[in-house]
Formats: C-alpha cells, sequence, structure tokens
C-alpha cells in the first residue's frame, strides 16, 4: 500500500468512527442545527416597523372605509376592525391602548368640506405604536381632505373658464390622478444605515461556525489519545505507517468532520436567514470556511500531543475552544474594540475567521480583499504554529516521554 492510500484509509477510518459514534454526531451536527434553530426564532423576525391598528369605523358614507384600506396599504401596518362596545372593553383592560375612532358623519363632512371627525381613544399615551398607527391614520385622512379641495378648486378654476364640467367627472379625475402618484411618488425616501450595527444572525452565525469547528479540536485530540492507550498507533506504526502518516491521516479526519460541520451551518444559516447571503456570497463564506477548517484541525494534533489521557484532551479542547470563542469574538464583534482583552483576541483563531466570514457575509467583500487576506494569512501562521508543536511532541508509544 502506498503512502498516499495509507494515509486516506486512517482518513476515512476517523470518519467511519465518528459517523458511527451517536455522541459524537450529537455534538457535532445535531447540536449546531438545534443552535441555529434557537437562533432563528431570536432573530428571524422582521426587522423593520410592524403594528397593528385598531380601528371602529362608525361612518355612515363610502370614506371611512376608504380610510381603512389606504390605512391598511401603508408599510408595515395591519388593520383590525372592531366594534365600539369590543374596543371599549379591551381598553378598559388594557388589552388595548390605543383605538382610532372614526365618526359616523366623517363622509359628510368630508364631503362638505369640513375638518372630518376621527377620534384618537388612548389609554396613557398610546404606547408607540399607537402613537404611530394615529399619525399614519390622521396622515391618510389629511390626504382624503385634500383630494376633496383639489376637486373643488379644480371645479372653481373650469368654471371660471367657462368649462361646465360635472362633479362626478372631476372627481374620478382627480382621484385617479392621486391614486397614480401613490403608486409611483414624486417624492421617493431612500434609506440608507450610518454606522448601523450588523444584524445579530450576522454576527452569531460566523461565531457559531468557528466555535463549532473549535470543538472538533476535542474530537480528533480524544481519539488519538484513546489510541495511543490501547497501543493501535505503536501497532500501525509497525505496518510501514510513519509518525507523519498518522499525524496527516489524522487530521485529514478532522478537515473532513469540520467541514461536514461548515457546509450544514452555512446552507442552515442561508435556508433560515435568507437577506444574509447572495448566492456569491454563500459559495465564498463556504471555501473561506473551510480554508479556516483546514488551518484549525492541526490544533487537535497539538492538544492530543501534550494530553496523556483522553479527559485530559477533552477538557484542553473544551477550555481551548471556549477561551478562543470567547475572546475572539464568536458572540459579538470585535472589530472596533480596544484594550487588553481585545489584544488577546486577536491572538486567536475565532478573531480571524470571525472577522472574514463577517465581510463577506454582510459587506460583500471577496477572498481578494486586502483584511480577508490578511485574515487568511494570520489563520495559516495559527496552522503552522499548531503544526510545530504536533510535529515536535507527538508520542506514538504509551511511554513515550
Amino acid at each position: 500500500m502506498s503512502r498516499s492510500s495509507r494515509i486516506l484509509a486512517l482518513a476515512g477510518k476517523e470518519l467511519k468512527v465518528f459517523f458511527a459514534d451517536f455522541q459524537q454526531l450529537f455534538f457535532s451536527l445535531a447540536l449546531p442545527v438545534v443552535m441555529v434553530l434557537i437562533m432563528t426564532a431570536a432573530f428571524g423576525g422582521e426587522t423593520r416597523f410592524h403594528a397593528t391598528a385598531y380601528v371602529v369605523n362608525l361612518d355612515r358614507g363610502p370614506l371611512g372605509s376608504e380610510l381603512v384600506s389606504r390605512l391598511d396599504e401603508q408599510p408595515g401596518i395591519d388593520v383590525e376592525l372592531l366594534d365600539e362596545a369590543t374596543a371599549d372593553e379591551r381598553l378598559g383592560r388594557s388589552q388595548l391602548l390605543s383605538v382610532i375612532v372614526i365618526g359616523p358623519d366623517f363622509t359628510e363632512q368630508l364631503e362638505a368640506g369640513r375638518s372630518p371627525n376621527l377620534t384618537i381613544r388612548r389609554r396613557g399615551t398610546g404606547g408607540d405604536e399607537g402613537q404611530i398607527t394615529a399619525s399614519y391614520a390622521i396622515a391618510v385622512a389629511h390626504q382624503l381632505v385634500s383630494e376633496r379641495l383639489t376637486v373643488a378648486r379644480a371645479r372653481a378654476v373650469l368654471s371660471g373658464m367657462g368649462a361646465d364640467i360635472p362633479e362626478g367627472a372631476v372627481r374620478q379625475k382627480v382621484s385617479a390622478l392621486y391614486a397614480e402618484e401613490r403608486a409611483s411618488p414624486t417624492v421617493v425616501a431612500r434609506e440608507e444605515a450610518v454606522a448601523a450595527r450588523s444584524s445579530p444572525a450576522a454576527v452569531f452565525l460566523p461565531g457559531m461556525v468557528t466555535m463549532f469547528t473549535l470543538f472538533t479540536i476535542s474530537l480528533t485530540s480524544i481519539t488519538i489519545v484513546e489510541e495511543r492507550k490501547k497501543g493501535t498507533l505503536e501497532r500501525l506504526v509497525t505496518t510501514r505507517a510513519t509518525r507523519g502518516d498518522l499525524l496527516v491521516g489524522f487530521w485529514l479526519g478532522g478537515v473532513g468532520r469540520g467541514t461536514l460541520q461548515v457546509v450544514l451551518l452555512l446552507g442552515l444559516g442561508w435556508l433560515m436567514f435568507r437577506t444574509l447571503f447572495t448566492p456569491g456570497s454563500f459559495a465564498l463564506a463556504l471555501v473561506f470556511a473551510v480554508l479556516a477548517v483546514i488551518a484549525v484541525s492541526a490544533a487537535g494534533l497539538a492538544v492530543a500531543s501534550v494530553a496523556r489521557t483522553p479527559d485530559q484532551a477533552n477538557w484542553i479542547g473544551i477550555l481551548l475552544a471556549m477561551v478562543m470563542s470567547t475572546l475572539g469574538g464568536s458572540f459579538w464583534s470585535l472589530e472596533a474594540s480596544s484594550g487588553i482583552v481585545a489584544a488577546l483576541g486577536r491572538l486567536t483563531y475565532n478573531f480571524y475567521a470571525n472577522d472574514a466570514l463577517r465581510r463577506i457575509i454582510v459587506r460583500g467583500e471577496g477572498l481578494g480583499s486586502p483584511v480577508v487576506l490578511q485574515d487568511l494569512g494570520a489563520l495559516a501562521v495559527f496552522a503552522v504554529i499548531t503544526w510545530a508543536v504536533a510535529l515536535a511532541l507527538f508520542r506514538v508509544r504509551r511511554d513515550d516521554k
């Protein structure tokens, strides 16, 4: 058997053991899925304003219904119609804080050119949503008043010009022009975020990816230490497998486990938070995440080189993962932070992996971005250091010092 075949056989054996171990599968694949679902429940809702306008329509004419219809068309506003008794009861029990009441002579007053009867019933200040929905209702009422005034003025102008056009025809034309303006407004407000914070999902998803890939350190190191204690490594060496073959084989097994994790986590992230990714940013994030897994997988070899029991390997791996995740900003962004904690964070794998993933996902930067390349360089340095530790200290036999 050639050297490459021996290495691949060892890596394949590691993956078979991984898939056969329910506990490893749960912590490596099922637990990350649960965490993404929890994150979806916490951050997957609407980020824009959304409120329900509670309306009592007592109007005996058509314009009260017109106001309700136009209010319901406003972005982020849903209208719920109530009868007057139900509205008063729910206000009295504090189940509602604000109700918009359209008076019985609303249409009549508008048609006569007078201010329409629109009442806002509130408990206290009416709450933020109540105040906002009331403002929308008042604005829509002003639109209706404006249309009626325009009709009256247009008829006066036409009459002065000697044109006797029926009021219904003028009203129909004015309504059509106003409807056209509402559909394609002359003035369009463009939203531009200034110094805005990234969405929580954009911060947490890269952090989860890097944190869970770090847990593969424990899995790799525990496997190596257990096989060393059983004498399996020593027997493998007698089959022409060298110390270097063992290291590379175990490393490839760790890379395979980590790659499965990042594909699963990023795929779920795209499925649950569709606005986070474009197809291009998803592909770039996946490529970078795999490169990060390749860089960090040697840490499992380094831990196995210094641990003498599976328990030691497990706790060293967990401690390393938690410390690096905390200092490296897996749970919050450290991009603009300073001080000793930020300085220590920049010594971790997580800081550079999180930074690059967030830049790719949030800012649309590519692998050619100078900062992303700098992050890749830092991960390469991390890989070199952990490989150096593994090569210097890795033991095959149980009695190696």
